[in-house]
């Protein structure tokens, strides 16, 4: 019984520094709401050069307050679940082989190194091109169609729209990380990992069909950069073997 009310300490303890930690993130991310709020508003590179200053319009009285709750458990959580895995490799660290151990960490390091670059492709590449296509629509041919559109972005709209974009990214980078680790874990096994090459496309191009805008182009160079990693990945792969 000693060796289990050990590991009931441990899991106590590991619940209730990862409780103390969302707590206090809670609080740093609150006193800190307006600047994440401009890191959030300053992604938005298309919308802020397409007026002279960015701003975004709120229809509650109570629409602000509520942003920023939704902007600070959206960070803290997103920081927290980080924590999770964390303490859960460190718990289970100590029955794992040398061996075990090392590819659990390595797996855990290619796991935050890929949601570190959804956060720059996210911020970088998809909310202003996803802004700059959506919004070409208001530009519209007078001669063709002479009724006008005009935007005005309201705040909690934008933020769900990023933080809905911001998952997306984040599956698609770990959907990559998880697809290294496969490729890794095949060592020499060519034959399987060229069987399943087909199946990989298929769901290459329905993953990319269901996390792109709504047009081909997108979609093809989604497509073309999973199919390229994956068979640079392979081709590593081969080298190394």
């Amino acid at each position: 019984m000693i060796p289990y009310y050990k590991y009931y300490l441990e899991i106590k303890n590991r619940i209730l520094l990862l409780f103390v930690t969302w707590i206090s993130l809670l609080a740093i991310c609150y006193f800190f709401k307006e600047p994440i709020l401009f890191i959030f508003i300053n992604s938005n590179k298309y919308y802020n050069e397409l007026n002279n200053f960015s701003y975004f319009i709120f229809t509650d009285v109570g629409e602000i307050f509520y942003v920023y709750l939704q902007l600070v458990f959206f960070v803290a959580n997103q920081i927290t679940v980080c924590m999770l895995f964390y303490h859960c490799l460190m718990f289970f660290a100590s029955g794992l082989y040398n061996s075990e151990y090392s590819q659990l960490q390595s797996a855990f390091k290619l796991f935050i190194t890929s949601w570190l670059l959804s956060i720059i492709l996210l911020k970088e590449f998809v909310v202003p091109f996803s802004w700059s296509f959506f919004l070409s629509f208001q530009n519209t041919n007078s001669n063709l169609q002479p009724t006008s559109f005009f935007f005005e972005a309201r705040i909690i709209e934008y933020l769900n729209y990023f933080t809905s974009l911001y998952y997306l990214c984040l599956i698609n980078c770990q959907m990559l990380a998880l697809l290294t680790l496969i490729i890794n874990r095949a060592n020499e096994q060519k034959e399987t990992i060229q069987s399943f090459r087909k199946l990989f496309y298929f769901v290459f191009i329905v993953f990319s069909t269901l996390t792109t805008p709504p047009d081909v182009a997108s979609q093809i160079i989604m497509s073309f950069s999973l199919i390229t990693v994956y068979e640079l990945l392979i081709f590593i792969r081969y080298l190394k073997t």
